[in-house]
């Protein structure tokens, strides 16, 4: 799943937070880890200053009791629990005397750590003995003059440092947790006013229909780059909406040139064929022209239907006899074509108030689309009932039916499915029957099996002040 822009900016937002904490955390530990062995290394400075001054003191190394008894007196109480130790070394790094128990040898110097103590350098490091207890060690020489007599290491144990270091590093990721959650929730309402423009941007485009582009975002005020989008957008729009008008106005007219001529030609076809003196293949290609002309002429109405509903025309609002209604169409399609048998149904008294032309239309699409599609020797049933204050037109054929595929697209303008090119058609029909269903705020159901026909139901609203026996007892 896809997150919103909205989501993504708050954890992006808390991913930023949390690199710049762990930035801190690391630096914060680091430099806390450098001050408590800098402090570690001036205590052991002074301790191991005064373990030598005891021992030059001393006055012999040869003395192994007197460097033992030195040893124990430096060391609280002993052994590598002790926080305390010390290591007597001889010149060549071998062990003279040391803190009792303590595990010395590793506490041992590389041959190159040797060589830096005996040229005068000190040396300090961290020292894990084999109990886990770390110990912070500080090494140098015994010498008198430029003479080396031996080597001194003194330490310390590093358990309360590490104690406080830990704590602090239990801290600092609490913080982080906790701080992750407070930026996680901060981010995501910020980014609510941030992207506020973004969504009606969103709204708007959601709310565009090829019928309607006259809504603009018009974002006045809002930040450089969401008011550059929304002036590209709305411009965008206005060359849509003009060339749309445009379009529309050319279809319009269009249809009303074509029409009257069209309607002229046909007439004069049939006056011709009326004439007893036209020879049989005279009149059978009269025939064919007259039908011609006369699929010209649905052409040029649907297409003005079309253009009327881009325009938002408002149908009439008058009673009309659906009952009487279907009945002219039953008459006017029944002989459409002779190997296709169109019944008249179940048929109740029903008014409706709307455009008579128009509700005649849609039945009229229905119908011939059903006869259309229906194979030779199938039957198409046009059926009007009431119910619960609703008006049902019903018209079942017996033809081929439509695949589950194509069903949510049957009232998509020039959509005519597999059979594209094989049954003619312009795929109007039922793009201008599901648009005057809805301009008379009812709709159009279709349910259909494949190679057992198809269903296609109007259902309309029946007004309380309907004409006639139409109205709901």
């Amino acid at each position: 799943m896809s997150l919103s822009l909205r989501w993504r900016l708050a954890i992006w937002i808390v991913v930023a937070f949390l690199l710049v904490m762990a930035a801190i955390s690391v630096t914060a530990l680091l430099s806390f880890q450098r001050i408590v062995d800098s402090e570690l290394d001036q205590g052991l400075s002074r301790d191991i200053e005064r373990v030598l001054a005891q021992i030059t003191l001393a006055g012999n190394l040869d003395d192994q009791q007197r460097l033992e008894q030195l040893v124990q007196e430096n060391s609280l109480t002993g052994g590598e629990d002790s926080p305390f130790i010390t290591v007597i070394r001889d010149v060549r790094g071998g062990v003279v005397a040391s803190t009792p128990g303590l595990a010395a040898e590793e506490m041992a110097l590389s041959p190159e750590e040797m060589a830096r103590v005996s040229n005068g350098e000190v040396i300090s490091r961290s020292v894990k003995l084999p109990g886990g207890q770390e110990f912070r060690v500080r090494t140098t020489r015994l010498a008198i003059g430029d003479v080396v007599l031996g080597i001194v290491q003194v330490g310390e144990a590093t358990e309360e440092s590490s104690r406080l270091l830990d704590t602090l590093q239990w801290v600092l990721i609490g913080e982080a947790a906790g701080g992750s959650i407070i930026a996680l929730a901060v981010a995501y309402w910020l980014s609510r006013g941030a992207l506020k423009p973004l969504q009606r941007v969103a709204e708007v485009a959601a709310e565009i229909e090829a019928s309607d582009l006259s809504q603009r975002i018009d974002a006045q005020g809002q930040p450089r780059e969401v008011q550059k989008l929304a002036d590209t957008f709305d411009a965008m729009l206005e060359r849509l909406d003009k060339a749309f008008r445009e379009q529309r106005d050319f279809v319009l007219d269009v249809s009303h040139e074509l029409r009257t001529p069209l309607t002229a030609l046909r007439g004069n076809i049939d006056v011709l064929l009326m004439g007893e003196s036209v020879d049989p293949e005279t009149r059978a290609q009269m025939e064919s022209m007259s039908m011609e002309t006369a699929r010209l002429i649905r052409l040029t109405n649907n297409l003005l239907y079309l253009a009327s509903a881009d325009a938002g025309r408002e149908p009439e609002q008058r009673p009309v006899e659906l009952d009487v209604l279907c009945l002219e169409v039953y008459r006017q399609t029944k002989d459409l074509r002779a190997d296709v048998n169109v019944h008249l149904g179940s048929e109740d008294q029903v008014s409706v108030v709307g455009d008579r032309d128009l509700l005649k239309q849609m039945v009229l699409n229905i119908t011939e689309n059903a006869v259309k599609y229906s194979p030779p020797g199938g039957h198409v049933t046009l059926s009007l009932s009431k119910n619960d204050g609703q008006a049902r037109i019903v018209v079942e054929d017996t033809g081929p039916g439509i695949p589950p595929d194509q069903l949510p697209r049957v009232f998509e303008r020039f959509y005519r499915g597999n059979d594209r090119g094989k049954m003619g058609g312009s795929g109007l029909g039922l793009a201008i029957a599901q648009w005057v269903a809805r301009a008379h705020r009812g709709e159009i159901r279709v349910e259909s099996k494949v190679g057992r026909g198809s269903t296609f139901s109007a259902i309309l609203p029946m007004e309380a002040d309907a004409a006639g026996v139409g109205s709901p007892p």
